[in-house]
């Protein structure tokens, strides 16, 4: 009520987005706002979108669309999702690859509620191919869970080139795009009403201009 950025600030992020993208966002928007108390809940999308719709998150960041009517919903930023592999699989080798290219080969998936699963499933769909035409051979629920079990060579994964930036930098992850490429819009969520405290707008507005920029970079 009196205007200040101050209090606590309670954040919904899927795991993807609370564990490479947002640490630095919440850094420094802490540094500028002290007085700022973040409390980061990490779970799948679907999970953040709800508990933003009931009120016990201020806002959520997500990796699918918003389908929940008493939620508003801004797009942040881009964010490109690849094929990931260890070093010595056969598609390390190969520049791009097609979905229908991927059938041949084992699959490890994320689990159903997430926002890549979605994003993925609505990929494979549009080029024709059905979620029980693919080769998948497990489901995890965390993205480092999906690295680690990649990097054994089991099978390949689609994950967000942010997530696998210092992997493959480091040579441990081979990554290589889609074709046609998969694109996907990262969404801040937040309940739909007139009123917001100034902490909420300024928060949303300083996450999309961060996530946006460090994207760009």
């Amino acid at each position: 009520m009196t205007g200040q950025i101050a209090g606590p600030l309670l954040v919904g992020a899927s795991t993807t987005i609370a564990e490479f993208l947002l640490p630095q966002v919440l850094g420094s928007f802490k540094s500028k706002y002290p007085g700022v108390l973040p409390r980061l809940f990490v779970a799948n999308s679907g999970t953040v979108e709800n508990r933003v719709a009931e009120h016990t998150l201020d806002i959520g960041f997500i990796e699918a669309p918003s389908h929940l009517p008493t939620v508003a919903s801004d797009v942040c930023c881009e964010d490109e999702l690849q094929v990931v592999c260890a070093p010595g699989h056969p598609l390390a080798k190969l520049k791009s690859i097609t979905p229908k290219e991927l059938l041949e080969y084992p699959y490890i998936s994320r689990e159903s509620g997430s926002g890549t699963r979605q994003v993925t499933d609505q990929y494979f769909e549009k080029a024709g191919i059905k979620a029980d035409g693919l080769n998948i051979i497990m489901e995890l629920g965390s993205p480092e869970a999906l690295k680690g079990l990649v990097a054994t060579g089991l099978g390949f994964a689609i994950m967000s080139r942010a997530t696998v930036a210092k992997e493959t930098r480091l040579g441990q992850l081979a990554r290589l795009p889609l074709s046609p490429r998969l694109i996907r819009n990262l969404s801040v969520v937040y309940p739909k009403e007139k009123f917001r405290s100034r902490l909420v707008a300024t928060f949303v507005q300083y996450a999309k201009e961060q996530l946006a920029a460090v994207q760009a970079g």
